[in-house]
């Protein structure tokens, strides 16, 4: 901060606006006002409007100032793209423009800072971009001194207004604004404070350490003048912002009231500079940081240097689940930075972690230090307090009305957009987090290399529209379960394309696969992590049978959203973890036969949670794929879709929840449920066939959702398909699925029909006798030798009615109770009867029918006709007889 004519200043350097509270997502997805930066941010690079005066041969290109004969408004720089969003004038005492700074928002979404001069150049007298140090020497030589306050002129011409000192134009307005019966001015680097001396100044200092420290340096500033000058008059006072806000906060950033911040309530509670700007640290006696790290001053006055690593002491912290206290700490680890967060029970906890966890993020301390290290993280106080949470996705806290999303890494999506929120979770690793869910390219790179090409392939879309529908399960509340999709079929069909085009939504899919290997606890803590986002697993094999063993069970745990009990220290029980996620997953065989080989079940409730798809496109000659645009092959598709879903990837997740947001706030989340609701009931009546078993209905639900969440993207301009794109995708996967189910009956049902086929086809020979044959040696002929054993029954040749050969079954009732093992056998034969293979009695409601079988005489039989052979769908292992 510079005085009159000497032009010095308090600022010894220019920061830009760090936001720690978030990670901008795309700048079409969400106008959050927490990407704009202070004042001292980075300049757009523009420094001529050649673009508007074009430029002759023999031009002078060099701006000669002059007085403007206007006073600039946005419509002047309407040329600019992107256009600038607000104007700040600098004005002299007598109310003359001498300059403006534009905020213009970079493709990004942050404001940039854009200085303007009026003078001649290129021919043309007008409003120029300049750079802004060029703008400060042009005024300096004008006035002949520093830098004028802005609104410079509002201030001499209210002398007895209370004056508030901003460190920003824009925050100055909107305090302006709020504060009519004062005047509200700005201060910079080489600002002449001179006029601010006589008057009752309050600073308002941008939230944060750094932000105190410049409303010091201001205050200081005027008091040395004032010492100088031997002006008398005037008090300088500060605002007391609260402790929690995030760092370079002002109201320029984000509106006050979602803060629960009143601008003249804080102005009316002035404290004294030394109050309002107190240190947010509180260093513990005779600790002290230094250049070199923290230095422990003994009683003999001889500096120990405790770590070689400066670091801040950022905030106090607790877990928000379970209330556990702890320190955010942060230093540079080669230029970039880094934070931990400690919490306060492991600093001397047996068995702590906490040295190897610092060392790891080159926190640098010798072994000789560590007690007096951990004393200092043990009796340290700061004066902030950030929120930390160890569960990812909506947060809980924040509740629907001013709703915000947690990443997986601590990247906060919505809110206020000032809110300050960490992501720490004892032994996960932030940081791998952060990697794993790092964008990559642009949502368009996304859109036009990904999204695009998927259009008009069905698996593809399928993967989409999952990707994107965890993050509604909560929203949508009883709307919706949980659930996933396994998509099968021979090595070389393109099921890895499915799998990256699914992850890429989110983040990096060579990191973001999970392998189907561990313990259902660790499947719980990967569904934790996971939660609002999905979990996508890698190729589920056909080898494991411990891992396919519990298959069954981990699925029901991820549908029914909640892990486990478990015992904790002493008697109590852990708390149970919750999550809420769709999954998905490949493979080479159908869930039914990776469980059974294993020597599982495959029941309906399984089948429900999680479908199996047939990865093979019926028609198609690109297996998984349906087109392959304009590509050479399905293999240069495969190939190109792998490099772009690994170049371009993380974005779409990301806008898709930015938009759903403003959407909770705007409807709510009622609306957004009755609009799932007709989708759901549009699906129904177009894919689910009259009749449908329950399950089917509960399938076709959760792939309603899926559809709806394509057509919501589409909306949210996330994806740019065509409208019905993702209907029409989701829908031919819908049917893909009934077709290969079987029938529309219960799984239970199929199950029986497809156990009762299996058996006939596996032992048509050894088990069944030829009826023909046994009828001819039981009246005689010698010539007869039967090689059938543990006889279920007899055969007999028969045609079918498009005249080809087959065979009808006659089953003994002891026979069909032994083909019916694991299931109820009146059930299995009501399934079959049902699939049309079993011949019932003319008369009466029985099942068997009287029949005289050689050896047996008459006796009641079950009677299956050859179209069992078709029944039931087609089931993988299948075989066609001996």
């Amino acid at each position: 901060m510079g005085s009159s004519g000497g032009g010095s200043s308090v600022f010894s350097r220019k920061m830009e606006m760090t936001m720690n509270t978030t990670t901008p997502v795309d700048a079409g997805a969400t106008s959050n006002p927490t990407l704009e930066t202070r004042r001292s941010a980075v300049i757009v690079p523009i420094n001529t409007d050649s673009s508007v005066a074009p430029v002759h041969p023999g031009d002078d290109q060099t701006l000669v100032p002059s007085a403007p004969d206007s006073v600039p408004s946005l419509d002047d720089f309407s040329f600019m793209t992107p256009a600038p969003e607000t104007i700040h004038v600098y004005y002299s005492e007598r109310s003359r423009p001498l300059f403006g700074i534009l905020r213009v928002p970079d493709e990004t979404g942050i404001m940039r800072r854009q200085a303007i001069v009026f003078g001649r150049r290129g021919g043309r007298e007008r409003w120029h971009l300049v750079s802004e140090d060029e703008a400060l020497e042009i005024v300096r030589k004008a006035t002949g001194g520093g830098i004028p306050l802005y609104r410079l002129d509002k201030l001499t011409s209210q002398p007895d207004a209370p004056v508030i000192c901003m460190l920003d134009e824009y925050a100055a307005d909107i305090v302006q604004a709020a504060l009519p019966d004062h005047v509200v001015v700005a201060v910079g680097a080489k600002t002449c404070i001179e006029p601010l001396l006589a008057r009752d100044v309050t600073i308002w200092p941008n939230a944060g350490e750094a932000g105190i420290n410049e409303a010091m340096d201001v205050a200081a500033d005027i008091k040395k003048r004032k010492y100088m000058t031997g002006e008398c008059g005037g008090q300088v006072s500060g605002i007391d912002l609260p402790d929690n806000l995030p760092d370079w906060w002002n109201p320029g950033v984000s509106t006050p009231d979602d803060l629960g911040i009143d601008i003249v309530s804080l102005v009316q509670r002035p404290a004294p500079p030394e109050h309002a700007f107190r240190p947010f640290t509180i260093m513990p006696d005779g600790y002290k940081m230094k250049k070199s790290g923290l230095v422990f001053i003994g009683e003999d006055g001889v500096d120990k240097q405790v770590t070689l690593t400066p670091f801040d002491v950022v905030a106090e912290t607790d877990l928000a689940e379970t209330g556990q206290a702890g320190l955010i700490l942060r230093w540079q680890n080669r230029g970039q930075p880094v934070e931990h967060v400690v919490q306060r029970g492991q600093i001397s906890a047996r068995g702590s972690t906490l040295p190897k966890d610092l060392r790891d993020k080159k926190m640098l301390f010798p072994e000789s230090t560590l007690k007096l290290l951990l004393d200092f993280l043990g009796t340290v106080e700061a004066r902030r307090f950030v929120r930390t949470v160890s569960t990812v996705g909506w947060d809980s806290v924040a509740g629907w009305d001013h709703p915000r999303f947690v990443m997986p890494g601590g990247e906060l999506i919505g809110g206020s957009g000032a809110a300050e929120i960490r992501f720490a979770s004892p032994n996960v690793s932030t940081d791998k987090e952060r990697l794993k869910y790092a964008a990559s390219g642009t949502l368009q790179d996304w859109q036009s290399h990904v999204a695009a090409r998927a259009a008009g392939n069905s698996r593809l879309i399928l993967g989409i529209c999952l990707a994107l529908t965890s993050p509604l399960l909560k929203v949508l509340g009883n709307v919706i379960e949980a659930g996933g999709v396994h998509i099968w079929g021979d090595a070389g069909l393109g099921k890895s394309t499915y799998s990256n085009v699914a992850t890429s939504v989110w983040g990096d899919p060579t990191k973001l696969m999970i392998e189907i290997d561990g313990t259902k606890t660790g499947f719980e803590n990967a569904a934790e992590l996971a939660s609002c986002i999905g979990l996508f697993l890698e190729e589920l094999k056909n080898d494991d049978k411990g891992i396919n063993r519990e298959i069954g069970r981990i699925i029901y745990m991820w549908a029914n959203r909640k892990g486990g009990l478990r015992s904790g220290p002493n008697i109590a029980l852990r708390e149970t973890k919750e999550f809420d996620i769709m999954f998905c997953s490949t493979g080479e065989h159908h869930l039914k036969t990776v469980i059974e080989t294993a020597g599982g079940t495959y029941t309906g409730g399984i089948e429900a949670r999680m479908t199996s798809i047939k990865a093979e496109v019926d028609g198609s000659p690109y297996g998984l794929l349906d087109t392959i645009h304009d590509a050479l092959s399905s293999e240069s598709f495969v190939d190109q879709m792998k490099v772009d879903c690994e170049s371009y990837h993380g974005t779409a997740g990301r806008h898709f929840v930015a938009h759903l947001i403003e959407d909770i706030s705007g409807k709510g989340r009622a609306d957004i449920r009755d609009w799932f609701n007709q989708y759901i009931e549009a699906f129904i009546r177009d894919y689910v066939p009259s009749g449908a078993d329950r399950a089917i209905n509960r399938v076709a639900k959760r792939f309603a959702v899926f559809a709806a969440v394509g057509e919501l993207a589409r909306g949210y301009g996330t994806l740019t398909w065509d409208e019905g794109e993702a209907f029409r995708g989701v829908g031919a996967c819908f049917r893909a699925w009934i077709d290969d189910r079987g029938g529309i009956g219960s799984r239970e049902e199929i199950n029986a029909v497809q156990q009762v086929r299996k058996f006939i086809s596996m032992h048509r020979f050894s088990r069944f006798e030829d009826i023909v044959a046994a009828r001819a040696a039981n009246e005689g002929a010698d010539c007869y030798l039967s090689a059938v054993r543990d006889r279920v029954g007899y055969r007999e040749a028969v045609r079918t009615k498009d005249g080809d050969d087959a065979y009808a079954y006659y089953i003994t009732v002891e026979g069909w109770d032994e083909i019916c093992k694991g299931i109820d056998p009146i059930r299995a034969a009501k399934a079959v009867l049902a699939a049309g293979a079993l011949q019932p009695p003319k008369q009466g409601r029985g099942l068997t029918i009287q029949k005289r079988l050689p050896h047996d005489g008459k006796i009641r039989v079950y009677v299956i006709t050859p179209e069992i052979m078709t029944a039931g769908g087609l089931v993988e292992g299948d075989q066609n007889g001996e």
